[in-house]
């Protein structure tokens, strides 16, 4: 009898600890990474496009201007045009995804995806994974349980402004509050936060 008490006390720890948050000192350290990393590949990216092969070196010689961000680079396979601002955009969170994997401790890396998609109601009856695009949220990273991305803990979204009035304002570019209005209900210990090169903005809300 007390052996079996004992298997279901280590069953229940064992438990308890695949759902284990992060603290507030992990989370901080979380935090600090991820506004260096989207820092550092916010100023890797612009250097390395204007010397790779097919670039072009940007008027200012550090990041482009408007007429630079709208010009269109190609087009995708569904015909949609690709401008140097989307293209940009998806060379920087691919680096700054990397450097968080990197950079982050090991002891934390169950607590953390990059780009999990989600379906269901978060504020209703709750979120599961989901590789349909229909009707689901897909935050740049979320903080979560150990081996649970379903618990999540916080949500971050990464923004590269392109353009001069987003860079000014990321918060007004285009859809960005309506997306992170979208993640409310996700974040269950924090607010979400939008992270750009100049730092983190916690969302307010509507």
């Amino acid at each position: 009898m007390a052996e079996k008490v004992v298997q279901v006390a280590e069953t229940v720890q064992g438990l308890l600890t695949d759902q284990r948050l992060l603290t507030e000192a992990e989370l901080a350290e979380v935090q600090a990474v991820v506004e260096q990393c989207v820092a550092q590949a916010h100023a890797d990216v612009n250097e390395a496009y204007q010397k790779q092969q097919g670039g072009f070196k940007f008027e200012n010689g550090k990041f482009p201007n408007d007429a630079e961000c709208g010009r269109t680079l190609r087009v995708d396979e569904q015909g949609e045009k690709i401008t140097l601002a989307q293209e940009l955009g998806l060379l920087k969170h691919a680096a700054a995804f990397a450097c968080i994997r990197d950079r982050l401790p090991q002891t934390i890396r169950g607590n953390f995806s990059t780009e999990p998609r989600y379906k269901g109601e978060p504020k209703v009856n709750g979120v599961v994974l989901t590789n349909n695009k229909a009707n689901s949220l897909k935050p740049d990273l979320v903080v979560h349980a150990s081996r649970n991305a379903t618990n999540v803990q916080c949500v971050y979204e990464f923004k590269f402004p392109c353009y001069e009035r987003h860079r000014i304002d990321p918060m007004r570019s285009p859809g960005v509050e309506a997306q992170l209005e979208s993640y409310k209900h996700l974040s269950k210990s924090c607010r979400v936060i939008l992270v750009t090169p100049t730092g983190l903005k916690p969302y307010e809300g509507k």
